[in-house]
């Protein structure tokens, strides 16, 4: 799976852009879990996705008619940008 990874030099957080195009079986949305999963270990957070969550995000950034979302991950929390 491709994804961007940008890190904020400040806080340390991170900001993990998923690509729809990257997304064409089950696999994938486990795929993207388990990269969410490790980059949100790092702040100590546990983010339980489920497939079935993560296939809700990516119908609803096919239904905006966007080609990506992002996924914010800082000592704050996780949250999700479409």
């Amino acid at each position: 799976m491709i994804i961007d990874v940008d890190i904020d030099k400040f806080s340390g957080g991170f900001r993990v852009a998923f690509p729809l195009n990257q997304f064409n079986e089950e696999i994938d949305l486990k795929m993207a879990i388990l990269l969410i999963g490790t980059f949100a270990h790092e702040m100590e957070l546990d983010p339980e996705l489920e497939p079935d969550d993560m296939k809700e995000i990516v119908d609803k950034t096919k239904e905006l008619m966007k080609d990506r979302f992002t996924v914010e991950i800082s000592e704050e929390g996780i949250e999700v940008d479409i």
